[in-house]
C-alpha cells in the first residue's frame, strides 16, 4: 500500500487545531503518510464551497498544512461541490478553480474532489462523465502551475450497495474509469460501513475502475449515532487485502481522543505480516493507550470498555458475556452469578471513570464521560430491579431516563440491527 492515514470526513463538529496537531503526532509515530481534510460541516468545504475562508480560518488551515508537511504527511485538501455545482455555469467553474487556487497559496499540493452523499441523476453515466470532466479540468489547471501531487476522487457510487445495477455492470463506475491513471478513486467496500472488505470484492471494483481503489474506511466512524463509539481493532480485513488496494484511509469516530486504539490498530495492520491477527492487534493498541487514562487505570477495565464500544456490527466478547448476564437476570432475578457479573462490570466502568476524572487527559474524559455514565446508570437500574424483585418489591420508576430517540429505539427491539 502506498497511502495510509486518516480522513477527517465525518458529519458533525470538526476537530480543533489542538486535536489535529495530536493526530499528526500519532500519524508520524505510526508511519501514516496521508491526512485527507474533508469535514462535512466545515462550512466552506461543502455547503458554501464557492466562498473563500475567512482570514482567521484561512490562517489556521495554513498552519495545519505546514504542520502536516513538517511531519512528512500529505495534507490533502478536499472540496465537495456536488450538492449544487452547475458545471455549465462559467461563474461556478471559475469559483471552483479560484477556491483551489486559494488552497495552493496556503501551500497545499495534494487535492481531492468529493461527490459523495449527493442525489443520483436519472442518467448516472452522464453524471459521472461530468464529474470526470470537472476533475480533468481541475487537474489540468493545477498542472499548469506545476502542481501534480496526489489527487483523490470520491464517486457518488462509492460502495458496492450503491452501484447500480451492480459493481460489474454499473454505467456510472464504467464512466469513472475514464479518470486519468494518476487519480485515486475512493471506495468504502461492499457497504457504506463495511463489517468486512474482502480481497475478492476489491478486485471486482478494481477491474471496473482500471486501478486499485483507495479505501475510505468507515469501520470506526460514529457520526450516524450518539449511542456508541468504536474502540475495537481494525478487523474484518484480512492481510491479503493490503496487496489489492492503493491504500487505506480511516474515517474514524467524531470525538477525537477515542480514535487512538482504532488508528493504532490500522497502522499495526499495515505493518503486519501474513499472520497478522486483529485481536492481538487490539490488545497491543489498548496497552499503548492505557497511560492516557491516568495512573489508576487498569488494563482489564479498558479491555471491557473497548469490548463494550467495539465495532459497529458487534460487541466484543467481554461485553457479550455481560449482556448475556443481564438477559439472564431479567428472566430470573435470583441468578446470583449473573448479578455478580453485572456488579463486576459496573465496578470496572466506575474505576475507569474515576481514573479519568483524576487524570490529566481531560479531552479523553470529556469524550468518554457520557458513555461511562450511561453504562453505570443502566447497570445500576438492572441491579436494583433484580434486587427489588428478589425482595418482592416493585421496580422503582425512573422517568428521567431516556427521551424520544430512546423511545423510538425501543420500537425496534426484537429486530436484527446491522
Amino acid at each position: 500500500m502506498q497511502l495510509l492515514g486518516v480522513i477527517e470526513g465525518f458529519y458533525g463538529r470538526p476537530w480543533t487545531a489542538f486535536q489535529r496537531s495530536r493526530l499528526l503526532g500519532w500519524m508520524q509515530g505510526w508511519s501514516m503518510n496521508t491526512y485527507l481534510y474533508a469535514p462535512k460541516d466545515d462550512l466552506y468545504h461543502r455547503a458554501r464551497w464557492r466562498e473563500a475562508y475567512p482570514e482567521t480560518e484561512r490562517l489556521s488551515l495554513g498552519e495545519l498544512v505546514k504542520a502536516a508537511q513538517q511531519r512528512g504527511v500529505h495534507f490533502v485538501y478536499a472540496l465537495a461541490p456536488g450538492l449544487d455545482l452547475n458545471w455549465q455555469d462559467e461563474a461556478d467553474r471559475a469559483a471552483l478553480l479560484s477556491k483551489m487556487d486559494s488552497m495552493v497559496s496556503l501551500g497545499v499540493r495534494d487535492f481531492a474532489l468529493l461527490f459523495d452523499d449527493i442525489p443520483n441523476q436519472a442518467d448516472r453515466a452522464a453524471q459521472a462523465a461530468e464529474q470526470v470532466d470537472i476533475t480533468h479540468t481541475l487537474r489540468q489547471h493545477l498542472r499548469a502551475q506545476g502542481i501534480d501531487g496526489l489527487f483523490l476522487f470520491c464517486p457518488t457510487e462509492y460502495c458496492g450497495e450503491m452501484a447500480q445495477p451492480s459493481v460489474a455492470e454499473s454505467p456510472y463506475l464504467r464512466e469513472v474509469a475514464r479518470l486519468d491513471g494518476g487519480t485515486e478513486v475512493l471506495w468504502t467496500g461492499p457497504l457504506i460501513v463495511s463489517p468486512h472488505i474482502s480481497a475478492e470484492s476489491v478486485r471486482e471494483v478494481a477491474q471496473v475502475l482500471g486501478r486499485k481503489p483507495l479505501i475510505w474506511d468507515n469501520l470506526h466512524v460514529s457520526d450516524y449515532t450518539i449511542h456508541r463509539l468504536h474502540l475495537g481493532p481494525y478487523g474484518g480485513r484480512l492481510p491479503e487485502l493490503r496487496g489489492e488496494v492503493s491504500g487505506i484511509l480511516s474515517n474514524p469516530n467524531t470525538p477525537f481522543e477515542p480514535n487512538f486504539a482504532g488508528l493504532h490498530s490500522l497502522a499495526d495492520y499495515a505493518a503486519g505480516g501474513a499472520e497478522w491477527d486483529a485481536e492481538e492487534s487490539g490488545e497491543r493498541a489498548l496497552k499503548a493507550w492505557l497511560p492516557e487514562f491516568g495512573p489508576g487505570a487498569e488494563l482489564g477495565d479498558l479491555r471491557l470498555l473497548a469490548d463494550t464500544l467495539f465495532l459497529p456490527h458487534r460487541l466484543g466478547p467481554r461485553a457479550e458475556m455481560l449482556l448475556r448476564a443481564a438477559e439472564q437476570l431479567t428472566l430470573d432475578s435470583g441468578q446470583a452469578d449473573a448479578l455478580a457479573q453485572l456488579q463486576a462490570g459496573r465496578a470496572a466502568y466506575r474505576r475507569l471513570l474515576s481514573a479519568l476524572e483524576k487524570g490529566s487527559n481531560r479531552e479523553l474524559l470529556f469524550d468518554l464521560h457520557p458513555y461511562l455514565v450511561d453504562l453505570n446508570e443502566e447497570l445500576t437500574r438492572l441491579i436494583r430491579d433484580a434486587q427489588d424483585a428478589a425482595s418482592g418489591n416493585a421496580p422503582s420508576a425512573r422517568p428521567y431516563r431516556g427521551g424520544l430517540a430512546d423511545k423510538l429505539l425501543e420500537l425496534g427491539r426484537g429486530r436484527e440491527l446491522s
